[in-house]
């Protein structure tokens, strides 16, 4: 075997020694790479899996606060992640078809889950929950500083005639409840003794413009000399539903206008063949008269369609959209603001009736309907 000259030994260091640098210089590049590629809440995660001594949450509950985190300080008081097993019920509730047990929660300075309106006479109040008991479980699902109450008013709906299992703390003191829960009435029509129609409208969700039409087609059929629309107490919903019931009464125009995203407008109209486009209207409103239902009332009073009664209403003049993540979860978020054909929004102000004539839950007499049935009476 030859014995290797001192050029080749050379040669073959200087191969050897290029080979280390480039491998040296290719680990740095990737390092480097990888590093920006990562996001910080990566960083933070992976640094915390590593070296915490404590107990590590799960990955997707540390992703879940970190999303939870980033919304808070968007400028979005509606935007919202909901969590399994609530969102899987999400469809079901905007078709309408699901049933409630008559709460209303709230979160309190301390960051409990606190009733803060039962129904009366709902099987919430038949059971026993009070204003200010404390939620801490719903069907077994804790409710926890997580919580959302979109969430939380989700894990109340279920299947007409199951009970909603309830576990709540009042003074000190752990109780169960099981309420059942009953259909939810979208809305509620009947011919009052003078002969006018009434309608009572208490959400806007899919199922409503079909009751909506077969009640008021049914109104119109006893020739009534004017009609109450009544969306007190109504929390509102979609928008094309606001669009579908407004045409009932509103044959052609404008109906009100959506501000999206980088100033761009979505003007919605009315689709025509209205039933009932020149009866005498009145629309009741009340301080509970949210988002959607303030849409209808405000276009009905200043297109001239209508006239409005009652007391100011909520002020919600944005709108959400509700789209499907990773692992069921959803993401509720604002998308625009609504306007009337005018242009007005009523965000945080509330829309103000041309009639006030405020209801006094004190009394057995309903103020506002009362009213609503003078002006009738007087012909105004």
């Amino acid at each position: 075997m030859k014995n290797l000259s001192r050029e080749s030994v050379m040669q073959a260091i200087y191969f050897v020694l290029i080979s280390l640098i480039w491998l040296v210089i290719g680990w740095t590049l990737r390092s480097q790479l990888i590093s920006r590629q990562t996001t910080l809440d990566d960083q933070v995660k992976q640094i915390i899996q590593r070296d915490f001594p404590g107990e590590i949450p799960s990955d997707e509950a540390l992703s879940v606060a970190a999303v939870q985190g980033m919304l808070s300080i968007v400028d979005d008081p509606f935007a919202v992640v909901v969590p399994p097993p609530s969102s899987l019920k999400f469809a079901a509730d905007m078709a309408g078809e699901t049933g409630v047990i008559g709460l209303v929660p709230s979160i309190n300075e301390a960051g409990q889950m606190v009733i803060e309106t039962v129904v009366s006479g709902s099987t919430a109040d038949q059971a026993g929950v009070r204003v200010g008991d404390i939620l801490l479980s719903i069907d077994g699902i804790p409710v926890n500083a997580a919580t959302t109450l979109t969430g939380s008013a989700l894990l109340f709906r279920g299947p007409v005639g199951e009970p909603a299992h309830l576990v709540i703390e009042r003074n000190g003191e752990i109780l169960n409840f099981s309420p059942k829960r009953v259909e939810r009435v979208a809305l509620e029509w009947e011919i009052l003794d003078n002969g006018v129609g009434y309608i009572a409208q208490y959400t806007f969700t899919t199922n409503v413009p079909q009751l909506f039409e077969e009640a008021l087609t049914a109104i119109m059929g006893t020739n009534p000399p004017a009609i109450i629309w009544d969306v007190r107490f109504n929390g509102g919903g979609s928008m094309t539903v606001a669009q579908d019931v407004l045409s009932n009464f509103i044959e052609t125009g404008a109906l009100f206008e959506v501000t999206l995203k980088d100033s761009r407008t979505q003007l919605f109209s009315a689709n025509g063949g209205a039933i009932a486009p020149s009866v005498t209207l009145y629309v009741l409103v009340n301080e509970f008269t949210y988002s959607a239902a303030e849409t209808v009332a405000s276009t009905i009073q200043e297109t001239g369609r209508g006239t409005t009664i009652g007391s100011t209403t909520f002020g919600k003049g944005t709108i959400q959209n509700t789209v499907p993540l990773k692992d069921d979860y959803l993401f509720e978020y604002t998308i625009g603001y609504w306007h009337t054909p005018n242009g007005v929004s009523y965000q945080d102000v509330g829309f103000e009736p041309a009639v006030a004539a405020p209801d006094d839950p004190e009394t057995a007499v309903d103020e506002t309907l009362a009213a609503a049935l003078a002006q009738i009476s007087s012909g105004n």
